[in-house]
């Protein structure tokens, strides 16, 4: 998927139960995500923050913890420069610890 430079680079996971936990996108990082990332060699990396994923959400029913986000995040980051823009997430509590996790990534803490 992907046209022009970006042709076999857009990727989706999708899931095929709810429940998924921290080792399961932690799998889908290391094994798929991360590889094709440094293969594409991006300039940029700009995150859909979405913590619909999030343990609590009453909405994407999968159960990653403020910590696994931290971690996807920090698997990122050597990649390329990266921007976060917050765009979900329905359990308020839930979404600010992902946030702040993620955040002190960002900040090297």
């Amino acid at each position: 998927v992907g046209y022009g430079d970006g042709e076999g680079f857009t990727l989706n996971v999708p899931w095929d139960a709810a429940d998924m936990q921290n080792g399961d996108y932690l799998a889908a990082f290391s094994q798929v995500i991360v590889p094709v990332a440094y293969e594409y060699n991006p300039d940029l990396i700009i995150v859909s923050a979405g913590f619909d994923a999030a343990d609590g959400d009453p909405i994407g029913q999968c159960r990653v913890t403020a910590e696994g986000f931290a971690h996807m995040t920090a698997m990122l980051k050597p990649i390329a420069p990266m921007v976060l823009l917050l765009e979900g997430g329905y359990n308020l509590q839930a979404t600010a610890d992902a946030t702040d996790a993620c955040l002190r990534v960002l900040l090297g803490q």
